[in-house]
Parts: C-alpha cells; structure tokens; sequence
C-alpha cells in the first residue's frame, strides 16, 4: 500500500550531487543521513549510460570531491574526528591509500586533464571553531576584526594556513603551491597542470570592501593574474579555465547592489585582460539559490566549456534552474525544465550530466543533448522508496497583487480523504531566494500530516530580475507582506477545501521575521510558529555575523544614519509585539550566529509578558540551518514540535 513522506524518511531518502563525467561512467556522491550516528554520510559511487552502477569508495564518514585520472579515483576522505585527507583509489579496484597532509583538512580536488598533475587546497588551525568548547584551562578570544565568526561555522580562527597544494602521481610528491592566512577557493586547473584559477576577497585585511574576485596563478612562473580587476566592487562566484588555457569564463557581478546583485557570465581574455560580460540583457539570475532543505554536499559549479568557444552555465529564472550554452556573441537556452539543477558536468561538447531535484522527484542523474535539450534518466536513487511511497502533486498558481505585480505560488493538497483540511502559509528566508521547482522533504511530511501546503515567492526573492529583487530593500512588511498574503488568500479561494478557520503560517530566517510581521498586524491566523527568526534589526546589527553590512543594504539605511534607528524599529516585528493576540511559538538554535538566540528571547519576552499564548524552543548544538543540516534527530524533532503547536490550536480565537 501507498503511502506518503514521514518525518522519519528523512533516514531512508538520499540524494546526488558532485557528478563527475570520466572513464565512460559518471562518478557521483551519493548522500544519506545516518539515524545510528544522528550525522550525514557520502559515499563515492559510479554508473554508465546503460545504468550499470558500482560502490566507488566508502572511506570513513564522507566520501567527496572526486577528480578522476586515467587510472585512479581520487576524493576528500574524512574518518572520524579528523581533518579530511587526499585519497586514492585504483579504478580497477583494491586498496583506498591516504596521501596524508598532517594536521591539514582537505577540500576542492582537482584533476588536470593530462593526469600528471592533482591540485587540492587545505586548511590548517588548531583553533576549534564551535562553541561551547568546554576546557580545563580555557583562554581568552581576542577580537580584533569586524568579521570574526560565521554560522554554520562558529568563532574564524584568528592562526589559520590555507595552502594550495599540487599531489605528481608519477613520483607520490606532495608540493606546496603558496600558503596565505586569508581564504580563498580553488576552481579550475588548466588541462597540462600549469594554471590555476581561484577567488578570494579583493582586500582581504579590509572587513567593509566585499568585492570578491577571480585571479590566475601561472604556477611555473608564479605569475598571478587578477582576472577581474577591472570591477573594483565585483563578487564573483565561478571561474572556469578554458581546455586551451586562454580564456576564463566566470559567473559573477559588479557589485552594484552589494550582495543581492544578479550575475551574469563574464569571458576575460588572458592575453589582453580584457573582461566582457556575455549576459547583460538576460533575464536569469546565473547564481541560483532555490529554498530546499534535501540536498547535501553541493559542489558549487556554476560554468565549464564544452570547448575552447563554448561554455554550458547554469541559471535560475522564474523559480526554476536552466541550462545556457554559449560565448562571448552570447547565449542560447537549452533546457528549461521545470527542475532545480543541483551540480552539473560536461560529457561531451553535446553531452551534460546533470543532479537535479524536482517537487515530486527528490533527486535524480540525468544527461541532456546540448543539441535539442533532449532529457534522458539514467539513475533514480530513491526509486524503490516510490514503488511504495507517493509524494503530493504540487500545483502551481499565478496571481497579482493589490498593485498588479505578477506573482506566483504552489499549493501542495493534504494527503487525506477529508473534506476539509487546515493551511500552512510557508515563507522562505532570505528574503533573497526563492521557492521552486525542487523537492522539499519538510512540506511533503507536512502534507502528509493532513496540512495544506501554501508557498510563494513575494518581492525581494531572486530569479525574476533586479528590480523584483531589490523591491523589498527599505520596505520590510510592505509590499512583502501584501504579497505573501494575497498568496494565500487566492489559495483560500481557489482551493476550496482549505479551511479558513485553520489558518497556520511558519517560516524560517526571513520567513521568520514575515511570520512575527504577520501576526503583528493580522488575527486571522490559529498560531504561528516562528524560527530563527529576525525580531529586532537594531540589536541584529551588531550580533550577526552579516548584520554590519546586511542591514543597510535591505533596510535602505545605516544604523547611525540620521533617521537610521526610527527606521531599524519600523521594520522590526518587535515594534509590535504588543498587537499580537495569535498563539506563537518560537524556535531557535542555541549556535545560530545568523539571527542570534537573543533574537527569539527578545521577541519571547515582550509577548509574554503581554500574556500572549507563546513558548520559545531553544535546540541545542544548532546554527542557522538546523532545519536543512542540523542534527538529524532535532531536524525530526522540529517538524514535531511545530505539528504538535497547530494541534494544540485548532481554531481561530481572535479575528479582525
């Protein structure tokens, strides 16, 4: 018999990422949480065209970053407590052999084409990021920088060594490349090993100047080229070597709107130093960022060339991922599937291989024909789980605004026979990103508990262009929240089994400042729960990680600007605690360095002290992204407490 998503799934479902086209297979990372370890799991693992699949390396507890060579497998291996390390293993199988860089944690493996050469970069602290970190004799943090600590992290190491290192299969020599005491990511290597490119901040001993750039290493020469010098404030994401080495494809932006600005795909010539922008016009947004809370280990590629004058890149337009082919006369769109497009790779130039996630798909291999964007299923790793599980039917919608802004939203039914059945608004965070065509494990649970899932894309989400992006900076709880709720009121009458008396709302993050928002300025809803939420912009500026620089992009303001303060409290759902009569209650993880647990204590103390209907649930051992990476037993315990909430308030007490 049938049945839909429990909580509990979350054990037996797995997911792809990192695909790898090499050696006529395609090598992938196959994710899965671990119920017995209450941690996550990745595993290298292969398969061809015909489905054939193999167990590639199980090494320890994760398994990533494969780069492939003629005659070997190579990937990061973390076993335990201890720093990942460079292993090998023979394609024809046997023994998996560490390339140990003591005290060194490994991450970004890659492979030059001719095989000689294999470039990775390590870290090396001794510093131990997460807190509390209990000691016998503990000592003092000394706090000289404006950046100092990041969620999802803990406190930066303040001693910290970041090298690039070069592994010669040949002679089993491990070579230091350059070593630096400020971060940078690894991502191209020229096809005969001797370039090599990377981003890193522009000015990295400055805490206010964000741009982030690309630059090439020649590392015969040591020759560093900044490849994108010529946009003083860009940020850029990706950089792709072309096979020959001439060329650099990169995905990134100006920097005109700090943070939130759409990317387009840039070509820098190596030889001149020219640097062209091949997108300006196109609609899409180059860097996606669809809410989802399934996938894992994520490989971040964004461009690679299918020869010395194309390349394939990624883009999200309309909440959905797409696939662009072209160059410096532009691009072209050769698929549009209504799908989020997790990682990619390049097969052939004709040929990509893709791990996608759509809404009723949790994850999936698929190749597509650059030619006719023909789409082919080559591995399904969930698909014994759907002979005897189904999902709910999400179905989309279009509506407008009061003012006529096209929006749109999905409405996943409650999987139950009865006639009626209660709504949950869902609001993702951001503000700057956006539902989507993807699978979300929390809503079909929800589902499956008998709630009508309702999610919607209000301004400031990405994917439909700058100016919709940009429409909520300054105006939190404007135009935003108009949005969300005239998404659930067409729900309500389009959708006539919702139930009107049972009217739920919950997000995370920014969804959780529209949640507090919400219910401090309507009493239509039975309760609310709120997580992670902003509650106070004045008090966030100075105990986020971000808020220094975050708060006067979107709040349209600097917090010592005249008018700066009455503006912060305006905008903050604290300001109006006093009109919330809706049952709340708040979760928050004692870790989170995004929106600090003071956030929720703050917002839990004004409302029940005004003697409001409100509990606050403080998840221990937790960051910002608990509900996406957090513990597995607390991710299971959060969906619980939330059903447990809305049970407990079956009806409306209190409406306008």
């Amino acid at each position: 018999m049938s049945t839909g998503v429990s909580a509990r799934d979350l054990f037996r479902l797995t997911s792809l990422s990192q695909p790898l086209a090499a050696a006529g297979q395609y090598f992938y990372v196959e994710n899965r949480v671990d119920e017995a370890a209450n941690g996550y799991r990745a595993q290298l693992n292969s398969v061809d065209d015909q489905g054939h699949q193999r167990v590639v390396a199980t090494v320890g507890d994760l398994n990533v970053q494969p780069a492939v060579t003629a005659t070997t497998v190579y990937f990061a291996a973390k076993v335990g407590d201890q720093p990942a390390q460079l292993t090998q293993q023979p394609l024809a199988g046997g023994k998996a052999e560490t390339i140990v860089t003591p005290g060194e944690a490994v991450n970004t493996v890659l492979a030059a084409r001719d095989g000689q050469s294999l470039y990775f970069k390590t870290t090396e602290t001794t510093e131990k990021p997460k807190l509390p970190n209990t000691e016998q004799f503990p000592v003092t943090r000394h706090v000289t920088r404006l950046i100092n600590k990041a969620d999802g992290y803990g406190w930066l190491p303040q001693r910290v060594t970041y090298r690039l290192r070069r592994f010669v299969p040949a002679t089993g020599a491990v070579e230091e490349i350059f070593q630096q005491a400020y971060d940078f990511t690894l991502t191209s290597v020229s096809a005969d090993g001797t370039l090599v490119t990377y981003l890193q901040d522009d000015q990295p001993a400055n805490d206010r100047d964000f741009a982030h750039g690309a630059y090439c290493l020649n590392v015969q020469t040591g020759a560093i080229t900044h490849v994108t010098a010529s946009l003083a404030q860009g940020q850029f994401a990706d950089a792709t070597l072309s096979p020959d080495g001439t060329l650099v494809a990169l995905v990134g932006n100006d920097g005109q709107f700090g943070s939130q600005t759409v990317s387009d795909l840039y070509i820098a010539d190596l030889a001149s130093g020219q640097l062209t922008d091949c997108t300006p016009d196109l609609a899409a947004d180059l860097v996606p960022d669809l809410a989802g809370d399934f996938t894992q280990q994520v490989g971040g590629k964004l461009v690679k060339w299918l020869d010395n004058d194309q390349v394939a890149v990624l883009a999200a337009f309309h909440a959905h991922s797409q696939v662009y082919v072209g160059g410096l006369a532009g691009v072209h769109l050769v698929d549009d599937t209504a799908q989020q497009i997790v990682d990619f790779d390049v097969v052939t130039p004709d040929k990509l291989v893709l791990a996608v996630s759509r809404q009723t798909l949790p994850s999936a291999l698929v190749t597509v024909t650059v030619a006719d964007g023909q789409e082919r299923l080559v591995y399904d790793p969930n698909a014994a789980y759907e002979q005897t599980h189904h999902f709910a039917q999400p179905q989309h919608f279009d509506y407008q605004a009061a003012d006529g802004q096209a929006l749109e939203g999905w409405y996943l039914p409650a999987q139950t026979t009865a006639p009626r059945t209660p709504v949950l608004l869902y609001v993702h965070g951001g503000p700057h990103a956006n539902y989507g065509e993807a699978f979300f494990y929390e809503f079909q649970v929800h589902a499956a508990l008998g709630y009508g899932v309702v999610f919607v894309n209000p301004r400031g989400s990405t994917s439909y262009g700058q100016d919709f992006e940009n429409a909520v900076n300054g105006h939190y709880g404007e135009g935003d929240f108009t949005d969300v709720m005239s998404g659930l009121d067409y729900a309500l009458a389009h959708f006539p089994e919702l139930d009107a008396d049972r009217q739920y709302i919950a997000g995370g993050s920014y969804g959780g400042f529209m949640t507090l928002w919400t219910i401090g300025h309507t009493h239509r809803f039975a309760a609310a729960v709120s997580q992670r939420s902003v509650t106070n912009w004045i008090s966030l500026f100075g105990t986020s990680d971000i808020g220094f620089r975050f708060n006067p992009v979107e709040l349209g303001s600097d917090l010592f600007d005249e008018g700066g303060l009455a503006s912060y409290w305006k905008q903050s759902p604290l300001a109006y605690a006093p009109q919330v009569t809706t049952p709340v209650r708040l979760l928050h993880g004692e870790w989170d360095m995004r929106c600090p647990i003071s956030q929720s204590e703050e917002y839990f103390t004004a409302v029940k002290r005004a003697g409001v209907d409100a509990d606050f649930i403080r998840y221990p051992q937790s960051f910002h992204g608990v509900s996406r990476s957090g513990l597995p037993s607390l991710r299971l315990q959060r969906i619980a407490d939330m059903d447990a909430w809305f049970t407990a308030h079956p009806t409306v007490q209190n409406n306008d």
